[in-house]
């Protein structure tokens, strides 16, 4: 009897829908490779902020992939409350002590728990990929590789393979954050410590202007400030953003109109800041299919922040085209077009979802409507009932 060969698999990065689509693949026993940009494994160990996994999509795929009980040893259910107030810091709601059932877990740890479920001689380190031939030649920084039978691009807003799958770019959203740090925020402001709490913060101005605090599970703190700005703007401002002082202060008299109290959060960041300005892709962006080539997560479909779905979405596609891959092994380009035929629509519901929360997070009234809808939310899981939000309802696993 001939033993049929088995799929050469590429996937390019190793975020987490990188890594869940390799997790997957290695409990089906089947060869994959992925390349990553990253000179180790210890390149992002303190980079990014928190997550929260929904419980039809994210939770569900990483019970799915037998990581559930590792899971559980780093997620924070106290990492869970939020607290909303207004510019003038006066607080619109406080959910301290209840729970919506999505706990948080740290984007690092969300990543080691991943990468460490799969062999390590399966990821390639310190592989800066440039750009991908019409043939499926991978040419990176450093040479180059050749003979996949499927290139998955799971390397975010700025993919170097989605080029060969589509000509639509990215486009900017009008919108930029800043991300500051607070490495020990209990040992210079002990107010601001504790008026912070355990978990997130967000202050909505109703001005053009956000502020969102997050707690780390090192006790540190995130910060991040979001201003409506046109595109050019990070080039004309004048602003060297590897000088902290400076930034700082342009931030402070940014929000000079807050409440003092807020305005700490800025003046007591002694970390890295990062300007970002938010990429995204058009609501129900598609493509025809390419031989070889598929792409998932940002790659396919980013979107800015303020839904809380970019992770969700990634594991979640992830999941999706390991099954049909798993199902159909001796023909990837049959697994490739059923997997972009469910993509498309799940995550064009996504999309629409995350524009339109883009659109009231600066309204006037997107705290007060925030506050009723997690007040809802909160309602909801203490009756044990599920609620319809992102991908869908918790069967969502099933589309």
């Amino acid at each position: 009897m001939i033993q049929q060969k088995q799929p050469k698999i590429a996937i390019i990065g190793a975020g987490p829908g990188g890594l869940t689509l390799a997790r997957f693949l290695h409990l089906a026993k089947m060869p994959f490779t992925i390349f990553e940009s990253d000179q180790s494994e210890d390149a992002r160990r303190v980079t990014g902020g928190i997550l929260d996994l929904h419980k039809s999509t994210g939770q569900r795929v990483i019970q799915e992939a037998g990581l559930w009980e590792e899971y559980e040893k780093h997620v924070s259910y106290e990492a869970e409350d939020l607290i909303i107030a207004d510019r003038n810091n006066e607080l619109l709601l406080d959910t301290r002590g209840q729970t919506k059932g999505r706990p948080e877990i740290d984007r690092p740890a969300l990543r080691d728990l991943l990468l460490f479920s799969i062999p390590a001689e399966h990821i390639r380190w310190n592989h800066r990929l440039k750009d991908v031939g019409e043939d499926g030649t991978l040419h990176f920084a450093h040479g180059k590789e050749c003979g996949y039978d499927l290139i998955v691009g799971a390397d975010g807003v700025w993919s170097k393979v989605r080029p060969v799958v589509s000509q639509i770019a990215p486009f900017y959203s009008g919108t930029t954050g800043f991300e500051l740090w607070i490495p020990n925020p209990a040992a210079i402001d002990v107010d601001m410590d504790a008026m912070l709490g355990n978990g997130s913060y967000f202050v909505y101005g109703g001005d053009d202007r956000v502020l969102m605090a997050q707690r780390q599970g090192d006790r540190s703190v995130r910060v991040y400030a979001f201003v409506r700005r046109p595109e050019s703007w990070i080039k004309t401002a004048g602003l060297d953003f590897t000088n902290r002082q400076a930034v700082k202060s342009y931030l402070l008299d940014e929000f000079r109109a807050w409440s003092p109290e807020l305005l700490r959060m800025i003046s007591n960041c002694d970390g890295e800041i990062i300007p970002r300005p938010l990429y995204m892709f058009p609501v129900g962006v598609r493509w025809p299919h390419k031989e070889h080539f598929t792409l998932l997560g940002d790659a396919a479909h980013a979107m800015t922040p303020f839904a809380g779905e970019g992770v969700n979405t990634a594991i979640f596609d992830a999941y999706k085209l390991a099954q049909t891959i798993i199902a159909t092994p001796e023909n990837l380009e049959t697994a490739s077009i059923i997997y972009e035929k469910g993509l498309f629509p799940r995550a064009a519901k996504v999309q629409q979802t995350t524009w339109e929360e883009l659109l009231w997070t600066f309204e006037k009234d997107a705290g007060a409507r925030l506050a009723e809808r997690i007040t809802y939310l909160i309602d909801m899981h203490s009756k044990g009932l599920s609620v319809r939000e992102g991908m869908g309802s918790d069967n969502s696993m099933d589309d």
